[in-house]
């Protein structure tokens, strides 16, 4: 068995479809416990919004997949938009649940695998007789696992920490290096949160996650690096609270990261980073 179908075998999620058609208009969807939601975007335009101040714009035929609570406003008075749109419970491993990104935007052109199933998404609104509202709610969950695998081979979504925080064993460890990339972590400390002798852990870490800890560190430092160079932290500040002793050793190690210098790479990503963007270079 692969690791998405095995990851997803321990979760508990389905869809509950409750709008498909023409939508003009705004609508607020506020933050439930263990709810997410998809949006179908099958004709646009469409704007989503959120509490921090990002805006998505939909221009073009999409997916918005939002994989744990979070409120957001939909607004189609631009002009009427084609829609579909589902609740979605996604329960079981909370750690797991919560490396998946806040919002994850698609577009259908970059995923032309899910042509198949979108196909028969389509003519099922628009033709499906009883029964209607259960295959609706059973092809959305082939959509979300669909997308789900689009998004692990573009690297919309990180497979280290999807799968390793998966890994009993080593759970600890992720967890610890994504809450904190700031602290002094070496290889002995880690193995001993997780229980293991420091060769064990190394081993058994590369043959998960695909590089040695060392480096998956570097790239969650880098990662919060980004976010806290978005929100306007000086270079210095940043380089500390990663992790660096100083300014220039931080420059290095983002320079080797993303090949650019960090005001460099302020210059090209912008303040406010897209919403349901990819991760940035770097992650592991």
């Amino acid at each position: 068995m692969d690791r998405l179908s095995a990851l997803l075998m321990r979760l508990d999620f389905s869809a509950d479809t409750f709008f498909e058609g023409a939508f003009c208009g705004r609508s607020h969807f506020p933050a439930q416990p263990g709810i997410g939601h998809l949006h179908l975007v099958r004709q646009g335009p469409a704007a989503f919004t959120h509490d921090d101040g990002t805006r998505l714009q939909v221009e073009q035929p999409a997916l918005i997949f939002y994989p744990r609570p979070l409120a957001h406003g939909l607004d189609t008075s631009a002009g009427t938009a084609r829609l579909l749109c589902a609740t979605v419970r996604l329960a079981g491993d909370d750690a797991v649940i919560d490396s998946l990104p806040s919002c994850l935007h698609v577009p259908l052109a970059q995923a032309p695998a899910m042509d198949g199933v979108l196909g028969l998404l389509f003519d099922e609104a628009q033709y499906g007789g009883m029964g209607q509202k259960l295959v609706l709610n059973r092809l959305c969950d082939v959509l979300i696992v669909q997308l789900l695998r689009h998004a692990l081979a573009g690297k919309l979504i990180s497979a280290a920490r999807l799968f390793g925080l998966s890994e009993p064993a080593l759970a600890k460890a992720l967890a610890a290096m994504h809450d904190h990339p700031g602290r002094p972590w070496a290889v002995a400390s880690l193995a001993t949160l997780c229980g293991m002798s420091r060769s064990r852990f190394a081993r058994q870490f590369h043959a998960v996650i695909g590089c040695p800890p060392a480096e998956y560190l570097t790239g969650q430092r880098m990662l919060r690096a980004q976010a806290l160079l978005r929100q306007g932290r000086l270079v210095q500040d940043v380089a500390l609270e990663v992790g660096y002793g100083s300014q220039p050793a931080f420059t290095r190690a983002f320079r080797a990261c993303t090949r650019l210098s960090p005001r460099d790479w302020l210059a090209q990503a912008g303040p406010a980073g897209p919403v349901g963007g990819r991760l940035a270079q770097g992650d592991s």
